[in-house]
């Protein structure tokens, strides 16, 4: 057996050959780059690279044959994410965008539930010159602004207890609609009832599923009945109304004042630290140089490596993904859409040549926007 230290000496050595090896590749990547922009050709040709793969394996022993094909997949990837950088640089019109003029003062707004919901105090926060007024439905918001009666809508996505608000992402996709803007911020229920109800009396909450969720060990360790709400600051509006002290509300304290209700618990949350990401929705595309996060929706075909390979592209550029989660496709039973998150926007090269890249390899790649993410002031603080 050979000392460690002479192995590491022919690794060293191995490896200076390949960088020299890799070099001379990608400068064949570039003159396939030329030949392909003269003749309009594909960067990924799908056949070829199989034929390559083939051809390679035949000199790799079956107990290596994988570890040379996913050596071999990444090479091919690598290159052809150099040739797509440089096409792109060179032709720009390849990638038409459709971006329009943010609307970053609307002059409504619209959002789901009451007065004194999570949804208004977001509304507020992103946009506190806008006329804002409530809708029943996160559909109903969807509709309004599609169809011109709203210039933007406040919608929840995603809690940081209770995970992603997955009829949201759907609408997005029905509607095709934009994320022009993204808020997070802190959410803090609390227990609310009418003014004769006490600890001891109440027996039932109600609220939005999401909050019901937020609140489930408080629920537990209680004994508490749930009732489901469309809205936080609708489940406050219908205590007061019930005024039966066996019932309560897990809402804003904001909303309990409201609709005036007496808050017998503050803080019920599962988590110290609990966060709702809500974005605003328009009709546009639209980009700025501040914005720093990217969202969109792939499908991917249903074969080995299909996802791996997509989101492998993510890396090669050097784009962080902050979020991921799949959605079922209705008209095809196991198959399913892609929402990701990454930190980008689609004015940056980099950003822009990636997404280039996924248009051309991927069937479906829809962009839902670039935007800025905005923190509640002292988010972390505390919380």
């Amino acid at each position: 057996m050979r000392q460690i230290e002479e192995v590491r000496k022919e690794i060293n050595e191995i490896d200076r050959q390949i960088v020299d090896l890799f070099l001379r590749r990608m400068k064949c990547s570039e003159e396939v780059s030329e030949f392909k922009m003269h003749t309009g050709g594909q960067v990924l040709v799908t056949a070829r690279e199989n034929e390559l793969l083939n051809t390679m394996l035949e000199n790799v022993p079956d107990s290596l044959k994988q570890e040379y094909t996913s050596l071999l997949r990444t090479t091919t990837r690598i290159s052809r994410k150099y040739q797509y950088t440089r096409i792109l640089k060179a032709e720009p019109f390849r990638l038409q965008l459709p971006i329009t003029a943010r609307i970053d003062t609307p002059h409504t707004v619209c959002y789901q539930g009451l007065q004194a919901s999570y949804q208004d105090a977001a509304a507020k926060a992103l946009f506190p010159d806008a006329k804002r007024y409530p809708l029943k439905t996160f559909e109903d918001v969807f509709l309004e602004v599609s169809e011109g009666r709203a210039d933007a809508g406040v919608v929840p996505i995603e809690n940081s207890t209770a995970g992603t608000i997955n009829e949201v992402y759907d609408l997005l996709e029905k509607h095709g609609l934009y994320i022009s803007h993204s808020y997070i911020g802190r959410i803090r229920h609390c227990l609310a009832a009418c003014k004769d109800a006490t600890l001891d009396t109440v027996k039932t909450v109600h609220s939005h599923p999401q909050a019901l969720r937020q609140c489930h060990h408080y629920i537990q360790d209680h004994n508490l009945a749930e009732v489901e709400e469309s809205n936080t600051a609708i489940a406050a509006e219908e205590i007061a109304r019930l005024g039966d002290p066996t019932r309560a509300a897990i809402c804003s304290e904001e909303a309990a004042k409201l609709y005036g209700l007496t808050v017998l618990q503050h803080n019920i949350n599962d988590g110290d630290f609990n966060q709702t990401r809500f974005i605003a929705v328009t009709r546009g595309l639209s980009a700025k140089e501040e914005d720093n996060r990217v969202s969109l929706i792939l499908i991917i075909p249903h074969v080995t490596g299909s996802l791996y390979a997509a989101l492998s592209v993510f890396s090669d550029y050097g784009l962080n993904m902050t979020e991921i989660h799949s959605r079922p496709l209705a008209n095809m039973p196991w198959n399913y859409c892609f929402y990701i998150d990454f930190a980008g926007n689609i004015l940056n090269e980099d950003t822009r040549t990636m997404i280039y890249q996924l248009t051309q390899e991927i069937p479906v790649v829809r962009i839902l926007g670039s935007f800025p993410v905005i923190e509640e002031e002292g988010l972390n603080e505390n919380d």
